[in-house]
């Protein structure tokens, strides 16, 4: 395997050069946030009185730390520790760093770390840590580049690797992968593994299992558990649920003793039936997981449900949810999700009412399940309450989301105008999504011509190579027998390199999934699936089936748009 030089800031300087300025105003935050004086020191402040008996010494520092409930208590910890010199100690600074953190105050960590006089590898991890947690891997990275003098050791790796895998970053990621075998921790287990997953979630699938191949851990369910779930999320489900399957010895070449899954690789398996609508396989993980004793926690739960909602078995997810003895919010958000799916928009709210009553705080995915319930069963007026509601009663800030959800609702209802306007009051920048939400919405109501030429020019702004744009458009035109635009739009599709996406579809049958894409006639039972298919064009004539002719948007004569249909079907 080659690796490119070890860069850090060239590798991502351009990701790096867009979020420079979001770290200067990191720093300046931590230092105007942080205690560097001798301010509140002159007497002990009301939570250390409580615990007076606690303020001499690191391990009583330790205590009080832990203690801490509020930002004020924190204040007050290292007033003390100020005043007591405690703050020298690199490892009390270091608990300090990490308590921070942890508790996403990364201003605050910030000002602790610049104004510690050694500070240690154990702080330098901690705030990595703490940028990864608040979903900023860049940032994480540039502080890691940005402090040479502290080399990484074994806890630094696996945290840069996650933040590769975060930006699909590879080219960083294997420059990370040369620094670790040059400095020697390519055998450490936690390094590995976020390896494994970097190279995996990035497409990587070849690397992946070489790497795996060669792993002295090859035995370790750790090992097998990143792999699968990097394939998920690198979204080639199949080959993961393929090494699921080989993990457990059903499709065992290279393994003489099959492992036992554990809760994560329940997870990871099933989000890769989730993927897939693989119903079957869900059902095979579900009852592997019983009969091995595996602990169906609230993370195996939630997965079931999520899995089977989106396999299409929404009462057996419903089973599921209700079956759980504990529940969190990511629990009643894919409960009401899936119910949402299948349009019970009434079912899906009042699950959402009971979450409320029964002392669940809904976050900003919940908020979007509940208003795609009502967008799928077109609840206009319970969609405008819920999204008024959002800020008002729970404190949840709408995002494009949300906006989605709601231009999508008014969209499907005809209420194309308050849609648009919608749009354009937005606090942010409508993104193409939303865009193309509405532009649907015209292809539905074709009326609308003037309104789809205007989102279609915006939609092009946004993303001028984007084949779907330019064929919903095109469709439009063709409704409306305005065949020399639809020409046009064809010559520039052609002008600018731009072809049509082909449509791929999946089916699961006797656990095993076959893809198909249009025009492709690779599978080995080609024959008989177009056979099957003209019998069935056949029966559904003879049983006085017309075909719909008025989605096939081409200048043709009637006779040969069903021509074209059935030629498509075939396909």
């Amino acid at each position: 395997m080659d690796f490119p030089t070890f860069s850090f800031v060239l590798s991502v300087s351009e990701k790096m050069a867009m979020d420079a300025p979001a770290m200067r105003r990191e720093r300046k935050l931590g230092k105007d946030a942080g205690i560097t004086g001798d301010e509140g020191l002159a007497e002990l402040g009301p939570f250390l009185l409580r615990h007076r008996k606690m303020s001499d010494g690191g391990a009583a520092t330790l205590a009080l730390l832990q203690s801490c409930a509020t930002l004020r208590d924190l204040h007050q910890v290292h007033a003390q520790m100020i005043k007591t010199q405690h703050d020298r100690s690199s490892f009390l600074a270091g608990k300090l760093v990490a308590f921070c953190s942890h508790r996403n105050l990364m201003d605050y960590a910030l000002s602790v770390f610049a104004h510690t006089l050694s500070p240690g590898l154990f702080a330098r991890n901690s705030i990595i840590h703490g940028y990864l947690q608040a979903s900023s891997p860049h940032l994480a990275l540039l502080f890691f580049a940005s402090r040479p003098a502290l080399p990484p050791n074994s806890h630094t790796f696996p945290l840069l690797f996650k933040a590769c895998a975060q930006l699909h970053n590879l080219l960083l990621g294997k420059a990370l992968h040369g620094h670790l075998l040059k400095i020697g921790f390519h055998s450490d287990l936690h390094a590995h593994t976020a390896l494994l997953y970097l190279y995996a979630s990035c497409g990587q699938v070849i690397s992946a299992r070489k790497l795996f191949a060669v792993s002295p851990h090859g035995d370790c369910i750790a090992c097998w558990n990143a792999i699968i779930s990097g394939l998920v999320k690198g979204g080639r489900s199949k080959e993961a649920l393929e090494l699921f399957y080989e993990l457990l010895g059903m499709e065992c070449r290279h393994r003489e003793t099959p492992l036992e899954a554990d809760e994560i690789t329940i997870v990871s398996a099933l989000a890769a039936c989730t993927d897939l609508g693989a119903l079957d396989s869900a059902k095979w993980i579900h009852e592997y997981a019983l009969k091995n004793e595996v602990r169906v926690n609230v993370c195996v739960g939630t997965a079931l449900v999520d899995a089977y909602a989106k396999c299409g078995s929404v009462d057996l997810a419903r089973r599921v949810f209700d079956e759980m003895p504990e529940r969190n919010v990511m629990s009643w958000t894919v409960m009401i999700r899936g119910l949402a799916m299948f349009g019970q928009g009434r079912e899906a709210l009042a699950l959402f009412s009971k979450m409320v009553s029964e002392g669940g705080a809904p976050d900003d995915v919940t908020f979007v399940g509940a208003l795609s319930a009502c967008t799928h069963s077109r609840l206009v007026d319970e969609g405008r309450r819920i999204f008024d509601s959002m800020g008002k009663c729970f404190n949840v800030s709408p995002k494009m989301e949300h906006y989605g959800c709601m231009v999508d609702l008014l969209s499907r209802v005809g209420l194309l105008k308050e849609a648009l306007d919608l749009i354009e009051s937005m606090p942010m920048k409508p993104d193409a999504a939303l865009w193309g939400s509405l532009l649907s919405a015209c292809r539905r109501n074709p009326s609308h011509l003037e309104l789809a030429e205007y989102v279609a020019g915006r939609l092009m702004e946004i993303e001028p190579y984007n084949d779907a744009t330019y064929v919903l458009l095109s469709n439009i035109y063709g409704y409306h027998n305005r065949w020399e635009d639809v020409g046009r739009i064809r010559t520039w599709m052609k002008a600018r390199g731009i072809s049509k996406t082909p449509g791929c579809s999946s089916v699961e049958l006797d656990g095993v999934v076959h893809e198909f894409i249009v025009g492709d006639k690779s599978h080995p039972d080609i024959e008989e699936i177009h056979a099957m298919v003209e019998e069935i064009e056949m029966k559904v004539v003879e049983m006085g089936h017309v075909v719909d002719t008025s989605e096939v948007l081409l200048d043709i004569e009637e006779h040969e748009k069903m021509n074209a249909l059935m030629l498509t079907v075939r396909n």
